[in-house]
């Protein structure tokens, strides 16, 4: 009888993820032994596609011997875990920091599927799964080496930070080396991601992790690292050189008689990056030195948003842009380093700028009208109508240094994305004729929170200009950081399930005196609904009540007795 009841139970499941992923879906329950689950993870050939995909089967591991799982199946789950649309570079380390030994694999089976693998079937294997080289165990990584430490007094001389890659994805990358440090002598750079420490994989890790993980080292230290960028540019050197295989001839030239040359005009030494002044109209390099909080300027645009191009957004004060005193918002950024930013996404751009190394080389374009702040923004008029106890979908932000506020999201489905005018980065001047170009954040969000109707909104946008947009696309509509995150305003409306999140953290918490954070964005609520808010996230906040100082208890209460519109001051 228990049997019937437990296929009962297992047929009733498989066609809940039949109706959910399809008809190709198949469920399977792998128990782990001593050799592992003996799963390897591919991609999807075509890079745009985000894919876990199963590309070897490792006859000692438990999902060859259940018989359940093929090579070409697409992974969605695991334990509960939806690993579909993720990078199959984290889905390993993911499935490994599962609790087991029993994992449910939930995956959609196609016909053909193998031929969308980025690498053939693997047919090899060690003979134990922890016998495999980082070779082996990191194939997919280019630019791959083991690196021995010896940590010193000092520590090992690194700064990480926690980044993705257009490449190899999410990962724990060197941001910056310490002159004369053990790491520097043992020859990392900025930019490599560290895979592993002492075996201990990084896959995964967020940056509390790795930097605990590394902190608890001690002695010699093996560090597993890559670097795709530096594996770029030896292969595309190697290809620039034409160096002939074994067997190839080179080309021979037939020998003409030289044509005489006019003597050349002494050329004026270029200017140096590190002191000239940045010519408008002119295309500029110049130099800059990060300091401990990096470049300290925001960006806005890029070739999947309205503005087309990258453009800075603010020099913020203090910071290492602001000291140089060359920047300012409206220049538009060509290069950072050698990579081009003519034709780069936001998401790109953002993340080359926060791997660069403590020495940063940038060329940029500064239009010839913009001299004045003034005339470096379109001004635009916007009307939206503001429902009975909704929002108008935006969120803002205000700047670092002087006044002013900007749309810091678009809430995805409210009224302003419907409307499909606005974007993130662009300052809001006034609101139903009420100027708000001085306002303060607290300021602005008091006026939108109480406009109601159809409410008019004055808006100015950093001009693309003779800077060469070419994408009129909607796209991505994104303005983020490089370095500095601050605060933003989120209006949430409390709904008969609250305010759908819980917090952790406070003074006197078990761990210290902490900040409140958002602990869990519940699947039903406001939080969720918004789009706004994420795990992780400090909350500065309520209602203008400051939370700092305050414990977890008194935090709680203070959210539990907001009603209505909440609005909430966020440092993301």
């Amino acid at each position: 009888m228990e049997t019937i009841a437990e296929d009962a139970e297992a047929d009733y499941e498989l066609d809940k993820v039949k109706k959910k992923y399809g008809e190709g879906a198949v469920v399977a329950t792998l128990e782990r032994g001593p050799a592992g689950l003996g799963l390897s993870l591919a991609g999807h050939k075509d890079r745009n596609k985000m894919a876990v995909l199963v590309c070897g089967l490792n006859p000692a591991g438990a999902a060859h011997k259940s018989g359940c799982l093929r090579v070409g199946d697409e992974i969605l789950e695991v334990n509960g875990v939806v690993l579909q649309g993720r990078c199959h570079l984290n889905a390993s380390a993911i499935i490994k920091g599962l609790p087991g030994p029993v994992f449910k694999v939930i995956v959609l089976r196609r016909e053909k599927a193998i031929e969308d693998l980025a690498v053939k079937p693997i047919t090899q294997f060690p003979v134990s799964l922890d016998d495999e080289t980082p070779e082996e165990k990191y194939s997919n990584f280019k630019g791959l080496r083991t690196v021995t430490i010896k940590k010193g007094s000092q520590g090992l001389g690194i700064m990480i930070i926690e980044g993705k890659h257009a490449e190899v994805g999410q990962g724990i990358f060197i941001s910056d080396i310490q002159e004369g440090s053990a790491a520097e002598q043992a020859g990392l750079v900025v930019g490599d991601m560290i895979l592993a420490v002492n075996k201990d994989t990084l896959l995964g890790s967020d940056y509390d992790s790795a930097a605990s993980l590394l902190k608890k080292t001690e002695g010699v230290v093996t560090l597993i690292v890559c670097n795709p960028n530096k594996a770029k540019q030896e292969e595309e050197k190697k290809n620039a050189t034409g160096t002939p295989s074994p067997g190839e001839s080179m080309p021979v030239q037939q020998a003409s008689s030289p044509t005489p040359k006019e003597p050349e005009k002494p050329k004026e030494p270029p200017a140096d990056p590190a002191t000239c002044e940045i010519v408008p109209g002119k295309e500029t390099t110049v130099e800059i030195n990060k300091d401990k909080m990096g470049l300290g300027l925001s960006i806005v645009g890029g070739s999947d948003t309205l503005l087309g191009v990258i453009i800075i957004h603010e020099v913020y004060p203090d910071g290492a842009a602001a000291k140089d005193g060359r920047l300012k918002p409206g220049d538009q950024i060509l290069e950072v380093n050698s990579e081009d930013f003519r034709n780069i996404t936001h998401s790109k751009a953002l993340a080359a700028l926060r791997q660069t190394p403590a020495k940063v080389k940038m060329v940029v374009f500064r239009d010839e009208a913009s001299t004045k702040e003034d005339d470096i923004f379109d001004v635009m008029e916007v009307e939206l109508t503001k429902k009975p106890g909704k929002g108008l979908g935006l969120s803002i932000v205000g700047r670092k240094n002087g006044h002013g506020v900007f749309i810091s999201d678009v809430v995805h489905g409210g009224t302003a994305e419907a409307d499909g005018r606005l974007m993130k980065g662009d300052q809001i001047l006034a609101v139903n004729g009420q100027d708000l170009k001085n306002s303060s954040q607290e300021e602005a969000a008091a006026v939108l929170k109480t406009a109601t109707g159809k409410v008019a909104m004055r808006i100015g946008r950093l001009k693309a200009g003779s800077r060469g947009s070419s994408n009129p696309g909607s796209g991505d509509r994104s303005i983020e950081e490089c370095t500095h995150l601050q605060p933003r305003t989120v209006i949430l409306e409390r709904g008969p399930d609250g305010l759908g999140f819980s917090i952790v953290g406070g003074h006197c918490s078990p761990h210290g005196n902490l900040p409140i954070y958002v602990k869990t964005v519940f699947e039903k609520g406001a939080a969720a609904r918004g789009g706004q808010l994420r795990r992780g996230d400090q909350i500065l906040a309520v209602d203008g009540l400051s939370l700092e100082g305050l414990t977890h208890q008194q935090a709680v209460a203070v959210l539990k007795q907001a009603h209505g519109n909440v609005t909430l001051t966020i440092q993301s």
